[in-house]
């Protein structure tokens, strides 16, 4: 019997993680909500961040904004946009997630900054040979 149980249980590097977690789009929401709700003794909850009630009102009233104004159930990332706070960020410093697009804009503000192409990597916490892939077209890292 023990043998069956394990042939149903998918491989350790395939097992899912829980999605109501910090990195949950509604999750500032949730435990907001839950911090409200329980106070300071709000201490565990479904995935640490809130307890299952206020995750279901999260997202319940997250579906009730996109039936109302009419938006498609799930939005589509276009890899072209560029989110300027991200790449004013980055630009500064700050640990941040870039798309290859923002991390483009964000290489071309630094260059017409003056900074050398090593000088943004750096700031971008990125290689210098990875730079090049991001430089503008006929200039060459430096």
């Amino acid at each position: 019997m023990p043998d069956q149980a394990n042939a149903a249980r998918p491989p350790e590097d395939q097992v899912r993680q829980p999605r109501l977690n910090a990195q949950h789009p509604l999750a500032a929401v949730a435990a907001r909500l839950c911090t409200s709700h329980l106070g300071a003794h709000r201490r565990f909850g479904l995935g640490g961040v809130a307890c299952g009630s206020c995750w279901e009102e999260a997202i319940r009233a997250d579906e009730r904004v996109v039936i109302e104004l009419g938006l498609p159930p799930r939005l589509v990332r276009d890899p072209a946009l560029v989110d300027d706070v991200a790449v004013e960020r980055a630009c500064a410093g700050d640990p941040v997630r870039l798309t290859k697009a923002e991390r483009r804009a964000a290489v071309g503000r630094l260059l017409a900054s003056g900074l050398t192409s090593t000088q943004a990597a750096g700031r971008l916490g990125m290689s210098g040979s990875r730079i090049s892939e991001f430089l503008p077209a006929g200039e060459v890292a430096a």
